[in-house]
């Protein structure tokens, strides 16, 4: 049986958070997230939240919606730029959702209203140690690669596997900082001052963009709104994890980031580039919370999406990330062949831009 919710509903939370007590999801994929995501910057989507129901039990939740501020009606997964990873919820149990994906996927297109276009980006290759079906229900393409660190037992080992060069640079810049004074790296606990860690994160963020020339998402109120709003445990095993790196009390670097089942999800981290940049002082912080990781037992460093440089340095693991986009009508076919023009267009500008800097 399939179940439709337009809305957030407290039948829809209770049997939210029991599956999720009984399958693979990462903390992008809970309730709590999802809601905030949804009363913040994601108020723009019609909500199409699908249960999956056998037996009197939810076999899967399948979290999706549509941007209702754009001409082409385009069912994505819920979360948009906030989340990381992408994925259905499955109970790990269910034998239909992984064997009869394709006949369960078709039932759900005849549940939902007509729309143009399916873009499913970031999915998860795996659920668990099971391949992620939802790749296979139409042709899916990489869209990139997310870099982690399978953690050992001992700080000494990980360094092992650095480039002496980045190690010794690490070095350098803690000595020089340390002359200036007091360094220190902070966690911040939840019953202390996170409004002021925010305020300080935007700014940061903000002073980057705009040396970068690139758009500042944060500069939107509803997406600053996110972050104020996310509770500090996000589902009964993710929680936030808040850090600093201070000299003489002053905030130099921090990240936001999650923590959820042994592993912590390096996500938001910002710096004081226009005093501090030259010092490294991110990159600093980066090995701090490595150090801190492998002290407080956790398995994984996951670096998430991206193809930052320092990600390949420090990584020992990656997986690819994959999404499909796939047409249901003319307007959706139109959508993307206009979009596949643009696709060349936007490389040679890329490459014309490059050429000009080097």
């Amino acid at each position: 049986m399939i179940k439709i919710y337009r809305t957030f509903t407290n039948e829809l939370k209770e049997a939210w958070l029991e599956l999720e007590q009984s399958s693979f999801m990462t903390p992008f994929q809970s309730y709590n997230w999802l809601l905030n995501w949804y009363q913040t910057a994601g108020a723009k989507y019609s909500l199409f939240i699908v249960c999956v129901v056998f037996d009197d039990r939810v076999e899967a939740i399948l979290p999706l919606g549509i941007d209702t501020a754009r001409k082409v009606k385009t069912l994505e997964w819920l979360g948009g730029s906030h989340n990381d990873y992408m994925s259905p919820i499955f109970h790990l149990n269910s034998k239909k959702m992984f064997k009869d994906i394709n006949s369960i996927w078709r039932e759900v297109i005849f549940a939902l209203p007509k729309f143009d276009l399916l873009y499913l980006a970031k999915q998860v290759p795996k659920l668990g140690n099971k391949d992620n079906p939802f790749l296979n229900i139409y042709p899916s393409n990489i869209s990139m690669n997310s870099y982690q660190i399978t953690i050992g037992s001992e700080w000494k080992v990980l360094k092992d596997s650095i480039s002496k060069k980045v190690l010794a640079d690490s070095r350098r810049q803690r000595k020089r900082l340390s002359n200036l004074g007091n360094l220190r790296f902070n966690v911040i606990h939840s019953n202390e001052n996170n409004h002021a860690f925010l305020q300080t994160m935007f700014a940061f963020k903000q002073e980057r963009y705009e040396q970068m020339g690139v758009n500042n998402f944060l500069k939107l109120k509803e997406n600053r709104d996110f972050y104020q709003n996310l509770p500090q445990s996000i589902s009964s095993t993710a929680r936030i994890h808040c850090s600093t790196l201070t000299l003489n009390d002053e905030v130099i670097a921090l990240h936001w980031g999650l923590i959820d089942k042994g592993t912590f999800y390096y996500l938001m981290p910002a710096h004081n580039s226009s005093k501090w940049a030259k010092f490294s002082p991110g990159k600093l912080l980066l090995e701090d919370l490595l150090q801190w990781s492998i002290e407080n037992k956790l398995s994984l460093f996951d670096f998430t999406g991206g193809e930052e440089a320092y990600k390949k340095i420090w990584s020992n693991n990656s997986i690819s990330l994959h999404e499909i986009i796939h047409p249901l009508t003319a307007r959706g076919y139109a959508y993307l062949f206009l979009l596949d023009l643009g696709r060349p267009v936007k490389k040679f500008i890329l490459r014309i831009v490059k050429n000009f800097y080097q």
